[in-house]
């Protein structure tokens, strides 16, 4: 039974905490992200960061950015993206994520994350915390691609 000490949570904190567990996989040494995409209140994937399937999880040892700043020469990491995980594996299972579709994330998509996901077709894009980024040219992707943009904040999440 719901009450108002405890009320049902929004689909929005729903699918964002699905994603913090997935971010739980995550063998990245810097950073866990997690991702969901979700179609028609469903979700059709999910992905965490690391390295590619059948490879080394990352660890400090091979990891040659483990020194380096967020965000700081990113062609370097070994690791895939959580948000290109989840686009890979709708594809794998041959699901269509073009059109309406939101994909949640613990963090903001990198710029070669965004424009995967516009090039995908993905409507929204609800996040929690944000990514060091070049501001202006993340600006003019997402205002030209009509890409849907929600930052989700913690402390917008009920307790359990």
């Amino acid at each position: 039974m719901l009450s108002d000490k405890n009320p049902r949570i929004s689909k929005d904190e729903y699918f964002m905490k699905i994603a913090e567990v997935v971010s739980q996989r995550s063998t990245c040494v810097k950073r866990r992200v997690g991702a969901v995409l979700v179609k028609d209140s469903h979700v059709i994937s999910t992905g965490y960061n690391g390295a590619p399937s059948g490879l080394k999880h990352c660890s400090p040892e091979i990891c040659v950015r483990k020194n380096l700043k967020s965000g700081e020469k990113p062609e370097l990491c070994r690791g895939i993206h959580a948000e290109a995980n989840c686009i890979i594996q709708a594809a794998i299972h041959g699901t269509s994520i073009k059109g309406d579709t939101t994909l949640y994330s613990t963090t903001f998509p990198c710029m070669s994350c965004l424009k995967l996901l516009i090039n995908a077709g993905v409507k929204k894009v609800v996040y929690r915390e944000g990514y060091n980024m070049e501001n202006r040219v993340k600006e003019e992707l997402l205002k030209e691609s009509n890409l849907i943009v929600q930052e989700l904040m913690k402390k917008h999440f009920t307790t359990s």
